[in-house]
């Protein structure tokens, strides 16, 4: 191939890519190099070739140690984020589970310099069409794209440590989630389910989270006294995070999710019935807890989080009612908000959502409803009937 310059080379397709020495390997017994392709022009090659000659001449990159696996590498990363603790538990556990179920099985014993982009394009495919477990079964686009986020994060490190010169994510694009409307209930399927609970004690529960759209860890944190009934509004200020089972202190879902919730006569009576049953429980139990927490169980003791679901998901099946989620019910008491000419922002911000933009995305299937809405009221005054008039639409001129 012709050769313009030291290290600058052309390939066969006309394109030109650069080569650096970065050190000997006493254990291989090679010079280690690393490649850089994709290059239009020679001066372009060059010009990328004598910045890595800088970051080499600097300590910015430095041989790969020749036995270092992604496994050890992950190790010092996810040991260096729980150090830190720069990102929430809630993140740093997720991380450490898509670690040990995703890339671990597939990557970990490979060399960190044998992960090239057309090895992590491999394992992204293996996981989408059946290999993301044990079982074979496919994984969602969308759990690949958190499956990716250690791995981003490990060779991340390693750019920074100088371990590898770029890393290989860069050059494999995030799998994209096929577009989907969220479950949700019709305003008539969710009339239904309240009616047939009427009876059941954890009424209160689905009435409150459909009429306030919480998240179900802030319902299970809420407390009497972040309640004002008189004023009609929650407070919501606490949180929590599922790690596996386990409930911990959380900051939030998202930066709005600190937030006043104003509450409908409807929902303050859905309230002062929870407090009359909570009252009765009280005094009939032989062993209460007091917890200050608004929904508890017939001991006073806060709810998990995953009970409710399980609860929710069991009643749903006896009443024949199509399955929901808790996040369901979220999902249904913000297309309620949408249909019913709530202003998206509005909504967005009663539901404690950091971006209003995404929501109005995640619910767009609401919005052809409003854009009619929108139309009749601007319509009607320009070209509806008014008094003295002999027809609602102004004769074309001849």
């Amino acid at each position: 191939m012709p050769r313009t310059a030291p290290g600058v080379y052309r390939d066969r397709g006309g394109r030109w890519y650069v080569k650096v020495t970065l050190g000997f390997d006493p254990v291989s017994g090679r010079r280690e190099q690393i490649t850089r392709r994709g290059f239009a022009t020679a001066t372009e090659a060059a010009r990328a070739r004598r910045e890595l000659m800088a970051k080499v001449d600097r300590g910015q990159l430095r041989p790969t140690p020749a036995g270092l696996t992604l496994d050890e590498l992950l190790d010092l990363y996810l040991d260096g984020l729980d150090a830190d603790q720069r990102l929430s538990a809630k993140t740093r556990f997720d991380y450490r589970h898509s670690a040990d179920d995703y890339v671990r099985p597939h990557l970990g014993k490979k060399r960190v310099r044998d992960v090239t982009p057309e090895v992590v394009l491999a394992w992204q495919r293996s996981l989408l069409s059946g290999g993301g477990t044990k079982q074979g079964k496919a994984l969602a686009p969308n759990t690949v794209r958190l499956a990716r986020a250690p791995l981003a994060g490990v060779f991340k490190l390693a750019v920074q440590l100088g371990t590898v010169a770029v890393s290989p994510m860069a050059a494999v694009p995030r799998p994209k989630p096929p577009r989907s409307v969220p479950k949700h209930w019709t305003p008539e399927q969710a009339r239904e389910f309240l009616g047939l609970m009427e009876s059941d004690r954890t009424w209160p529960i689905w009435a409150f989270l459909l009429g306030s759209g919480l998240r179900i860890g802030e319902l299970v944190s809420l407390r009497w006294p972040n309640v004002d009934l008189e004023a009609g509004a929650v407070r919501v200020v606490e949180f929590v995070s599922t790690l596996g089972h386990d409930l911990l202190p959380s900051t939030g879902k998202s930066r709005d999710a600190v937030r006043t919730v104003v509450l409908d006569d409807g929902l303050v009576a859905v309230l002062k019935r929870q407090r009359a049953l909570q009252d009765a429980e009280r005094h009939s139990a032989t062993s209460w807890e007091e917890t200050g927490h608004v929904f508890t169980k017939p001991d006073g003791r806060p709810y998990h989080p995953q009970r409710l679901s399980r609860v929710l998901g069991t009643c749903t099946a006896e009443l024949g009612l199509p399955p929901l989620t808790a996040h369901g019910l979220r999902h249904t008491s913000a297309t309620l908000m949408l249909a019913s000419g709530v202003p998206p922002k509005v909504a967005a911000e009663r539901l404690g959502h950091a971006d209003p933009t995404l929501f109005v995305r995640l619910y767009s299937h609401v919005t052809p409803t409003m854009q009619s809405e929108a139309a009749r009221r601007v319509g009607e005054p320009l070209f509806g009937e008014s008094p003295g008039a002999e027809g609602s639409v102004p004769a074309t001129p001849s």
